[in-house]
């Protein structure tokens, strides 16, 4: 007489319990991404409610990512930045940096928007002049640490516009000469410089696409997963009992 089958096979319970925890694991963090979005869109909301600060505010902050700022000056227009792989509705290109001298010497880079890449890399793209003084309006900008790269190689000498992977501050400060800010101030979206007309800025989009209750509907398919492969399993396992149940008869 056989004996009792096993109602639970031990590697399908491995392989069902891996994919449950994982599926797990990512609703928690779903969930945990939304409650993050909703405490830092609240704090943009307070920040963007106040007066924008002077350049010499902002550098005494800590908690200054987004803050509005406004800072007066003149371009360095032979030294641009070009931050390379930058994309715009998926067209590859850079995002514009331009060092700006402010009426107090200090120094911070100018995020101007999006400027496509061209069909020939080698080639970079031209940068039309503007020239006196100028009153920019905009947010502070920190690039995270761990920002990813294919290579991180030195910066080139005596190459302008210089084309960098990252927004290295003190890197290009020291290409440059001086100290920079250690950030960057995004424009404003209809703001342009001078005479020239304002550029995309794909980053106002990249930041609100997904919103908290985005994260809360991906929270619940990761739960819901979790929930249909746990009833798989028991279904799958039951169906085979009754089988084995019937060869044994």
């Amino acid at each position: 007489m056989a004996g009792k089958p096993r109602l639970f096979s031990p590697l399908a319970t491995a392989l069902t319990l891996v994919v449950i925890t994982v599926c797990l694991s990512l609703s928690w963090w779903q969930w945990q991404r939304a409650d993050e979005k909703r405490e830092w869109l609240a704090d943009q909301a307070g920040k963007a409610a106040g007066a924008p600060q002077p350049l010499s505010a902002a550098l005494r902050r800590e908690d200054r990512q987004h803050l509005p700022i406004t800072v007066s000056g003149e371009l360095d227009n032979a030294r641009p930045v070009l931050l390379d792989n930058r994309m715009n509705q998926g067209i590859a290109g850079y995002y514009l940096l331009s060092p700006l001298r402010t009426d107090d010497g200090r120094w911070v880079l100018i995020n101007r928007g999006w400027l496509p890449r061209g069909s020939d890399r080698a080639v970079l793209p031209s940068v039309a002049p503007v020239t006196g003084p100028l009153t920019v309006e905009g947010t502070v900008y920190e690039p995270s640490t761990r920002a990813l790269v294919l290579k991180d190689t030195p910066l080139p000498d005596n190459q302008w516009p210089l084309r960098v992977q990252k927004v290295d501050f003190a890197a290009i400060g020291a290409r440059l000469g001086v100290e920079l800010a250690p950030f960057e101030i995004r424009l404003a979206a209809d703001q342009g410089l001078g005479d020239q007309p304002p550029l995309p800025k794909p980053w106002q989009d990249a930041e609100t696409t997904i919103s908290p209750q985005r994260h809360e509907a991906y929270a619940l398919q990761w739960l819901g997963l979790a929930v249909a492969a746990l009833v798989v399993f028991l279904v799958a396992s039951r169906r085979q009992a009754r089988r084995q149940d019937q060869l044994d008869v």
